[in-house]
């Protein structure tokens, strides 16, 4: 596959936690970690220090090899499912201070990065429900299906922690086919779970925003929000502005705002929000591709999915401008990532 061209994969910013997690369940399995990291640029004891970073690139070939060598498909459940509150580093000390799951929930999603997260969370009431979406932020099916169970069995066993009371999920939707350990799905989540989806959430009640939580600390909640935003600004000044930007370009990916409109609505002006991204490694045109690209992906997950309509709904309105601009994207034609998401 055509190495990712995106500055973010290569660049040591992610906190390694889930990579930890996964060394600690290789571990318990008697297997060697090191052996698994060897050539990979860290060792096992590397995770334990403290603002150690890896980059995207070494996450997934490590999640990649511990699939290979593993054997288990299921690997990110099993990873996910036993996790609390405390996996989650500071963000899930802050969780535990906080006085209500929803002011829990809506801190984690406010500092993802700060708990290694390497998908785009985003959170929103709908019909008495309240939906956590996830999306990967790079194509790579080989590890997409891991990282996205070990969010949602993660997400679920550290509300559990939170809150002292065994919730059960409303349901789950995934943009994968089914896998084949889907009957594990059942066994943690103990909920509906509709495979193929086209896009990826989690469904939960939202009266469970309101529960009060044991371990409320005001002070020690402030706290902690306050040493994460200023490691925030420091280390990650942009990430807030090109998280913005992206949320506004997916209300209307087929006809996303010029950059001069799009900094009017932001109150910058069009060549401080050209420098900002720049200064952030991307491009405004790159930002609109790297969205395309991602919800052509979730499109092309329905096996009857008609490629005239997963290009119309990415903003082409000629089947063969978007099968040029997705091998551009991917280094794969859009018939064999079809063939990757959904292996015969």
């Amino acid at each position: 596959m055509k190495p990712i061209a995106d500055p973010r994969y290569s660049e040591a910013s992610a906190p390694p936690q889930i990579s930890r997690f996964l060394l600690q369940h290789v571990a318990t399995l008697g297997r060697d970690p090191a052996q698994l990291c060897r050539g990979l640029g860290f060792e096992p004891d590397d995770l334990k220090k403290p603002d150690y970073r890896l980059s995207y690139r070494q996450s997934y070939l490590l999640v990649r090899r511990a699939l290979q060598t593993l054997d288990d498909s299921g690997l990110g459940l099993a990873v996910g499912h036993r996790q609390t509150a405390v996996s989650w580093g500071l963000v899930g000390m802050a969780m535990l201070a906080s006085p209500t799951l929803g002011e829990a929930l809506d801190l984690a999603i406010r500092y993802q990065r700060h708990t290694g997260a390497l998908l785009d969370y985003e959170m929103e009431l709908r019909g008495g429900r309240c939906l956590v979406f996830a999306s990967t932020r790079f194509f790579d099916p080989e590890v997409a299906v891991f990282y996205l169970e070990e969010a949602f069995a993660s997400a679920q066993a550290i509300v559990r922690h939170l809150s002292g009371q065994d919730l059960t999920i409303d349901r789950i939707e995934l943009e994968y086919p089914r896998p084949p350990h889907w009957k594990r799905y059942a066994e943690i989540f103990r909920c509906p779970v509709k495979f193929g989806a086209g896009h990826s959430l989690i469904a939960f009640d939202a009266r469970w925003l309101q529960l009060p939580l044991p371990t409320r600390d005001d002070y020690v909640a402030a706290e902690i929000a306050s040493l994460l935003d200023s490691a925030r600004w420091e280390q990650h000044g942009s990430s807030d502005l090109i998280e913005t930007i992206q949320r506004e370009v997916r209300k209307n990916l087929c006809r996303p705002p010029q950059l001069a409109e799009l900094a009017q609505q932001l109150n910058l002006g069009e060549r401080t929000l050209r420098r900002r991204i720049d200064e952030a490694g991307l491009s405004y045109h790159g930002i609109i591709d790297s969205l395309r690209r991602a919800k052509a992906l979730a499109l092309l997950s329905h096996r009857d999915s008609r490629l005239i309509d997963v290009a119309s709904e990415t903003g082409f309105s000629d089947v063969r401008n978007f099968r040029r601009a997705f091998k551009r994207w991917t280094g794969v034609a859009p018939r064999e990532a079809r063939r990757q998401i959904h292996p015969a």
